[in-house]
This record gives C-alpha cells, structure tokens and sequence, in this order.
C-alpha cells in the first residue's frame, strides 16, 4: 500500500485483486476451494476497513495464488 493512500482508497483493488485471483482458481476447476474462500474474503471485506482487514485481505490473496500455482504445475506434462 502506498503510503499516501488510506485504508480506503486501496481496499477495494486489493478486493478486486483477490475475487479476479478467485475467478482464475475457477477457471483451474477449484470450484470448492473457490467458492469457501469467497466467503473468506466477502467475510473480511465486510468488516472494519483497516488494517486487520486488509492484512487478511493480503493473507487471503496470497494463498489464493499459491493454490493456482500449484494447480497449474500439477498439470503441467512432465519431460520423460
């Protein structure tokens, strides 16, 4: 977060961040795992906006990334 910027100028990207990071997990097939951490986030979004709210925000986006990475390396073809 830039410094000069309050907790409410970058909460909404860093939510669009987190549900566009949601629509990829989808398109990899995670339905499930997509859809309870949506709930996740529209849980945290839906509090306080401040610092615990983005930190979770963060927190979630991050497993989020490392789920589709994951995926995406899973199905990746192996070299022989």
């Amino acid at each position: 977060m830039n410094s000069d910027q309050t907790i409410a100028e970058t909460l909404p990207r860093l939510y669009r961040d987190v549900l566009d990071a949601l629509a990829r997990l989808e398109q990899l097939g995670a339905m499930d795992d997509a859809a309870r951490l949506r709930s996740e986030a529209i849980a945290a979004y839906s509090r306080a906006w401040d610092a615990k709210c983005s930190a979770r925000l963060e927190a979630l986006l991050g497993r989020i990334d490392v789920a589709a990475r994951t995926l995406e390396r899973s199905r990746r073809p192996r070299l022989a």
